[in-house]
């Protein structure tokens, strides 16, 4: 029996340094607990709740900055569609004053009688034997 005692000792003080010296996420001797666990967490870094909050905030606000105030951000993409309306506005009003226009050319075209309209009102033409009456209205 003596032979194995310092054996046994042997390695319970090895054992004992082993796990000493080497640190675990759960400190409170969980892995005692649930030796299963040992292979996972036992060459884990410990890292202190101050930190982890940190980080935890550092990933928030540069999630926030990126979905919020980022390129493809909320602020942008509502800057965006408005831009997108008032576009499609001013397209429609072209769009307007483009049927207009083509519809007085076509009428300017084919009409005889809108062409003598324009040009008796716009440039003053007058057949010959027409009489012009000039009104002048006198200065209040």
């Amino acid at each position: 029996m003596r032979y194995w005692e310092p054996a046994k000792k042997a390695r319970a003080a090895k054992r004992k340094t082993r796990t000493s010296s080497k640190r675990s996420i759960a400190s409170s001797g969980s892995l005692r607990e649930y030796p299963f666990l040992r292979k996972f967490y036992q060459h884990q870094a410990v890292i202190s709740v101050g930190i982890q909050k940190f980080l935890f905030f550092l990933v928030i606000a540069t999630l926030l900055y990126a979905f919020v105030f980022g390129d493809g951000g909320v602020i942008r993409i509502m800057t965006l569609r408005t831009q997108k309306a008032d576009l499609e506005e001013t397209l429609a009003m072209i769009d307007h004053d483009i049927e207009s226009v083509t519809s007085e050319i076509e009428r300017l075209q084919n009409d005889p009688s809108t062409m003598e309209k324009l040009g008796r009102e716009k440039y003053g033409y007058v057949y010959p034997g027409d009489r012009v009456y000039k009104i002048i209205h006198p200065h209040k």
